[in-house]
């Protein structure tokens, strides 16, 4: 599959970019123990800074995808690597729109867009789909108060739901909820979360001056019987919250 970057996307740069890169990993296009493209080769092919593609490698080095030899190269780890740090998502504790209302703000969310793509590796993996198997996909903004806190695409199988586009704008505010209404129960959500700095396309879509921090969250909601349902990527803006949890032993 040919991967692009989608700069219209307000998703950093560099997460698309290691999407790409282990995607082709997992396709074998970057084979155990081969270098991958250069810098500059991956700066020329996807028009993206030095800055993006320094911090997307060192992300995939420092998560054991990627190895370095000094002078030499960036090469994929064997796969046995890989493995060790990869079942990354731990029980939800937390909704964003809730988070936002308990740390004092008013949370509202703006419906944007929705439609029908072909499954990218990555989203056909979480949702134990097919490679290219037409998904729908659903993007918002939540805000906190009037500023806007978090950008969310969600995607599901399109097979599920006919004529999600006519639903969308109402399902977009409450998602599981419309979900259950349609005989789907989400009972486990999965949850992977990395703290960054946002690019350029961030800030505009949030309005922050590049000082605030974010987190990139990944969901997967599953149904009673274990099969995956849906798969989202959230970018939030931690400025307007904090995290906390209480665990019984």
């Amino acid at each position: 599959m040919q991967y692009h970057i989608d700069k219209n996307l307000p998703l950093p740069l560099y997460y698309q970019l290691k999407q790409i890169i282990m995607n082709s990993i997992d396709e074998g296009i970057y084979q155990e123990d081969t270098a991958i493209p250069t810098e500059f080769e991956l700066i020329s092919k996807y028009d993206i800074s030095r800055t993006t593609v320094r911090q997307a490698l060192n992300e995939l080095v420092n998560e054991g995808y990627l190895y370095r030899k000094k002078g030499i190269g960036t090469f994929v780890s064997p796969q046995s690597k890989i493995d060790e740090k990869s079942d990354a998502f731990n029980t939800s504790i937390y909704k964003i729109d809730r988070v936002i209302n308990r740390n004092g703000f008013i949370c509202k969310t703006e419906f944007l867009d929705a439609g029908v793509v072909p499954a990218p590796h990555d989203v056909a993996t979480y949702l134990e789909i097919e490679v290219g198997q037409e998904v729908w996909f659903m993007d918002r903004i939540r805000y906190a108060d009037n500023k806007p806190a978090s950008f969310s695409r969600s995607y599901f199988n399109k097979s599920l739901i006919d004529n999600f586009v006519e639903d969308a704008h109402t399902a977009s505010q409450h998602f599981y909820q419309y979900l259950e209404s349609k005989g789907y129960k989400i009972s486990i959500i999965r949850e992977k979360l990395k703290p960054g700095l946002p690019d350029k396309d961030i800030k505009k879509a949030l309005s922050l001056d590049g000082k605030n921090p974010i987190m990139l969250i990944e969901d997967i909601g599953y149904l009673d019987n274990g099969k995956p349902i849906e798969f989202s990527i959230s970018v939030l803006d931690v400025s307007f919250v904090d995290f906390s949890a209480t665990f019984k032993r």
